[in-house]
């Protein structure tokens, strides 16, 4: 009996000794990861680096992959562009309760909340009011989708499709209501299956969300949308987080919205050589510059930008640089169909590849040479 005793407790030290290997591997940063993953058969990845403007990396860039909250550089160029053209003012009031609207509590990771901390801390709220530049500024630092859907709606759909293409944007698929998109699940159960539970059929709306396209998932969000933007008790109705379950994650992240590195690498090489107007590469540059609000960033580089995105199937970014000897570098980054560890272990090594990549030269040549 007693030997029974000893087997079982060695397999509990080994397996406890082996969840801490795991955990200490999974929280390590690791740049020989980036690249694994970038060969890795089974998910899709792609990435574009270009340094002094010349294209040195590229790894399928014209696939088109789901892009996270990365999408939302094309809602801050319009908002730039607007703000540019006298269309919208930054200083402009906006109530916290109309961004409040469409927040969803538990499936925004938190961002949201933090922002909402960091402008108390700052000062930027008054009379439960923010300006409209920060809360442009709140979706690209903290990556509020609350703050995304509301300059959607400011801004117009429209306005940002038109606008992406005006500046020479090909490969990008159909904008969309990002927040609203989530309801989509309990409108079709109220109009197909009123009479059973949500978990009754889970399976069936799944597969009707997948087979819709691109059109049919921005008529249906707008129609979500204007109900949220106007029905005050529709979103505690609705009460997402009674029935949000983990194969919506998945199939949101399957068909969320899409475009290629090549496209985002181009935008942030238009930011870093300012051949946007200059209000335009201003104001760009004051959203996507929270990496220039540290010091230690502030003794090398001379500007810099970035917007990342995830969940927990996709990790994308993109960025710009420009160090003190002015070298120019941009790069975007994209990983699909992602296993959960390998999204946080990705998340916790990309900040020191793409630092390694802007800063070390040998580094950077032998990442040329064997991606």
């Amino acid at each position: 009996m007693l030997k029974y005793v000893y087997i079982i407790g060695a397999i509990i030290l080994l397996s406890f000794i082996l969840f801490i290997v795991f955990i200490k591997w999974l929280n390590t940063s690791s740049t020989n990861y980036i690249r694994k993953m970038l060969r890795k058969e089974g998910i899709k990845s792609s990435m574009v680096f270009q340094e002094n403007g010349v294209l040195k990396m590229d790894i399928r860039s014209s696939d088109m992959m789901s892009l996270a909250s990365t999408v939302k550089i094309m809602v801050a160029m319009e908002y730039a562009y607007q703000a540019a053209e006298g269309k919208v003012d930054g200083e402009t009031p906006i109530s916290l309760k109309d961004l409040e609207k469409y927040y969803l509590a538990g499936l925004d990771g938190g961002a949201h909340k933090a922002w909402l901390k960091h402008a108390e801390e700052k000062g930027f709220i008054e009379n439960d009011q923010v300006s409209l530049k920060e809360v442009a500024k709140g979706m690209i630092t903290f990556s509020s989708n609350a703050n995304t859907e509301f300059l959607m709606e400011k801004l117009s759909l429209q306005s940002i499709e038109d606008r992406m293409k005006g500046i020479g944007v090909k490969n990008h698929s159909t904008l969309y209501y990002f927040v609203s998109v989530v309801f989509i699940p309990y409108e079709i159960k109220q109009r197909e299956y009123p009479d059973l539970t949500m978990k009754a059929v889970k399976k069936h709306i799944v597969e009707e969300i997948r087979k819709m396209n691109d059109d049919e998932l921005l008529s249906f969000s707008t129609i979500i949308h204007d109900k949220l933007m106007t029905d005050k008790a529709y979103k505690e109705k609705v009460n997402v987080s009674d029935w949000w379950h983990m194969d919506y994650d998945q199939l949101y992240s399957e068909i969320f919205i899409k475009s290629t590195t090549f496209e985002y690498a181009t935008i942030m090489q238009k930011v870093n050589n300012k051949l946007f107007p200059e209000s335009v590469s201003e104001e760009m540059e004051y959203l996507l510059g929270a990496l220039m609000e540290n010091p230690v960033n502030q003794t090398w580089l001379k500007r810099a930008g970035k917007k990342g995105g995830s969940t927990q199937y996709i990790l994308t970014d993109a960025l710009f640089a420009e160090d003190k000897n002015g070298n120019k570098f941009e790069m975007a980054i994209f990983f699909n169909k992602l296993e959960w560890y390998e999204t946080q272990k990705l998340m916790n090594s990309l900040n020191g590849f793409e630092l390694q990549l802007l800063s070390d030269k040998m580094f950077r040549e032998e990442i040329y040479e064997r991606l």
